[in-house]
């Protein structure tokens, strides 16, 4: 929780700055001077609680963002202009408090994550890694058709929403368990990548090389994106695959199934061929200039592997929330608030009638 007026008018700060709003505007939506806005944010002037909901309104945050410190530590943002880093950091702080809330109440109990018990000192080793994580997923050399609900199960919960920046993707480790953040207006093998991209972040955040890492984070990012490429496409599936398809023979036909069944890009698994050695260079730059059109698919009755629609939740915490709704430990408005439209109202479940008793126990004397 915020322990100081100072920490208080930050958090209001960084929303007001993250909104886009300047002191002016926000005091001038409030009907305030512009001297109280900077007052309120150095912690020199108190908030009542009909102008903290207001402030919430007009900045689109919870009032519970206001009174609660950040998340601790937020270890991948991808692709993020200058200026926007705080609406990301804010959608992602959100998230993390919801999940750490479905926690602590005892409604989500998230797997923990072992060790690999493999050094990531190289692209081959990254290699190893993402074949690790999937033997573990029982999973080892298909396509991973729910790639959500799979990354679930390593302790890594995937919330994939429209968001009004240009941020791929961001992550944060928790005490227990890990929250990546999607952009959901990128298209499909995008979205895929970056999802298991950030899964990356989460199974090797404490396995990278220091010798091998000496760039810095462009670096670090190629390391795990390699492992993103191999968890998706991983060698012996898709070596399997392409012997099957008689890639040699029409590499152009073998790539278009390869690309749906695994749900990738284009490009992406181009290349990844050629790491493979299945394809020459020149060939991936063939294939390249030549990438296949709807009809190509469903010519073939093929069908590309989708993340579902924005916005996408993990279904551990949707069950965590209906759960909770339903065992009156969650208000409708909140419940409503944490499914973030993915639920309408309509569709809550009934919630268990309370026990005479404990309702009687709420109001006998300490």
């Amino acid at each position: 929780m915020i322990e100081s007026k100072r920490e208080f008018g930050g958090r209001i700060a960084n929303a007001r700055s993250a909104a886009g709003f300047t002191q002016g505007d926000l005091a001038s939506k409030l009907g305030l001077d512009r001297t109280a806005i900077t007052k309120i944010e150095t912690g020199d002037r108190r908030v009542d609680s009909f102008e903290l909901a207001r402030i919430a309104e007009i900045l689109m945050r919870p009032i519970s963002w206001f009174l609660v410190s950040p998340v601790p530590s937020v270890v991948s943002r991808r692709q993020a202009r200058e200026g926007v880093e705080k609406a990301a950091d804010i959608d992602l702080e959100l998230l993390a408090a919801d999940v750490e809330q479905l926690v602590e109440i005892g409604l989500l109990a998230p797997e923990v994550f072992k060790d690999l018990g493999v050094k990531v000192d190289s692209v081959q080793t990254a290699e190893e890694a993402a074949r690790i994580v999937r033997d573990r997923l029982g999973l080892p050399t298909q396509p991973i058709i729910d790639l959500v609900g799979a990354i679930e199960r390593l302790g890594m919960y995937t919330f994939i929403l429209e968001l009004e920046t240009n941020v791929e993707g961001s992550y944060v480790a928790l005490e227990q368990c890990g929250v990546a953040l999607i952009q959901g207006s990128d298209r499909t093998g995008k979205r895929r990548f970056t999802v298991a991209h950030e899964l990356g972040h989460h199974v090797l955040q404490d396995e990278y090389s220091t010798e091998w890492v000496t760039g810095g984070k462009d670096d670090s990012e190629r390391l795990i994106s390699a492992f993103a490429i191999h968890f998706l496409v991983p060698r012996r599936g898709v070596v399997a695959r392409w012997r099957e398809l008689d890639g040699d023979g029409d590499p152009w036909n073998a790539a278009v199934h390869i690309a749906a069944e695994f749900g990738v890009s284009w490009s992406a698994l181009c290349a990844q061929l050629v790491h493979l050695d299945l394809i020459s260079e020149e060939r991936r730059r063939d294939l390249a200039h030549r990438p296949p059109a709807g009809v190509d698919f469903f010519e073939r009755g093929l069908f590309i592997k989708d993340i579902p629609p924005s916005p996408t939740l993990s279904p551990g915490f949707i069950t965590a929330v209906a759960k909770g709704y339903r065992r009156r430990l969650l208000g409708r408005h909140r419940a409503l608030e944490l499914l973030r439209g993915v639920v309408d109202e309509r569709e809550l479940p009934p919630q268990h009638d309370v026990p005479l008793d404990a309702m009687i126990g709420e109001f006998e004397p300490l």
